[in-house]
């Protein structure tokens, strides 16, 4: 299957741009993804797609959905997004400052291979890539700001990773879907 990158994905990622660019970082990191995935469930995504969107519909049936899902994880996991996006930034802020707002921004190595885990995720379940697999591919990597804001919020790692994890493999059920190939399948 070739790899597709979902709307909701590319939201994600300018959203990490534009926090790359708000600390004005020289690339995109993990953290700038987390923060992205962090401030997508807040916002008012019909908003967003303008009424002119060509199958705006589908679009934003998509969006929607797929932000659920990250919403589901961080309520399982008892997260508030907003408390612990506001951490990040805060943990993120003394990290050294690069040149001011180049034409573009792209992603660090570390970013790459985050999104390249993401596309391993979602093949897993012969799927485009979604948000849920980029959290949970950023929740993989290591990150000792992102673990230390999760702590100072009284959020344990492993509990975060795992409600990540079943939402990728099953979707938020208790059993994977199987595809024709024995793999999971997203329906």
């Amino acid at each position: 299957m070739k790899i597709q990158y979902s709307n909701s994905l590319i939201l994600v990622w300018r959203i990490a741009e534009i926090e790359a660019r708000h600390q004005r970082s020289t690339s995109i990191e993990p953290l700038h993804l987390l923060l992205g995935l962090c401030k997508v469930v807040d916002l008012d995504l019909p908003k967003m797609v303008s009424k002119e969107t060509p199958n705006r519909d589908k679009v934003l049936d998509e969006l929607l959905h797929e932000i659920r899902r990250i919403k589901s994880v961080f309520r399982a996991a008892k997260l508030d997004a907003k408390i612990f996006r506001r951490r990040l930034r805060m943990s993120a802020a003394d990290r050294e400052l690069g040149l001011s707002n180049p034409d573009q921004i792209h992603r660090s190595k570390a970013a790459k291979k985050v999104f390249a885990d993401a596309e391993r995720l979602a093949a897993l379940v012969d799927s485009n890539v979604y948000p849920a697999h980029l959290l949970y591919a950023v929740l993989l990597a290591e990150d000792d700001k992102r673990d230390g804001a999760l702590a100072e919020i009284g959020i344990p790692m492993n509990d975060l990773q795992d409600d990540a994890k079943r939402e990728v493999l099953y979707q938020g059920r208790t059993r994977p879907i199987m595809s024709s190939r024995g793999r999971g399948h997203r329906n």
